[in-house]
């Protein structure tokens, strides 16, 4: 399993987070200090690493990604919702991206309330990404 840690400055000048530090368990082109950390975030997920959690505040944020698969030692999908219930959440699935409140986390499914009004359920195994 792959994992990288990457803490960003937000750049007032620039408009942009840029990255102050990260760690890996590996070297990544475009993984350094003062890059910024969108187009860093979109390779590190187009080679497969999902943003198991993350924390910020208005000055830094901090992006914890990981590689792998439960079959290789990964993390299951609904693990980044930890302690998320009933706080807003964004999950990009294999279907697209929605956002909402968590209502209901279960073994193999995550309930949200849409701004709409609307809810989903998000089977575990559709869950790419938690944010």
């Amino acid at each position: 399993m792959d994992i990288v840690v990457i803490i960003a400055g937000n750049s007032y000048a620039t408009r942009c987070a840029v990255i102050n530090c990260y760690d890996a368990t590996m070297e990544f082109p475009g993984l350094e200090v003062g890059a910024k950390l969108t187009p860093v975030l979109a390779s590190l997920m187009e080679a497969g690493f999902h943003v198991r959690d993350y924390e910020g505040n208005s000055n830094v944020t901090t992006y914890f990604l990981i590689r792998g698969s439960a079959d290789d030692g990964g993390c299951h999908p609904l693990a980044a919702l930890d302690g998320r219930l009933n706080t807003q959440v964004t999950i990009q699935t294999s279907a697209g991206t929605v956002s909402g409140l968590v209502l209901l986390i279960g073994s193999d499914v995550v309930e949200l309330l849409e701004p709409s009004g609307d809810i989903l359920l998000i089977p575990a195994h559709s869950i790419q990404t938690v944010i």
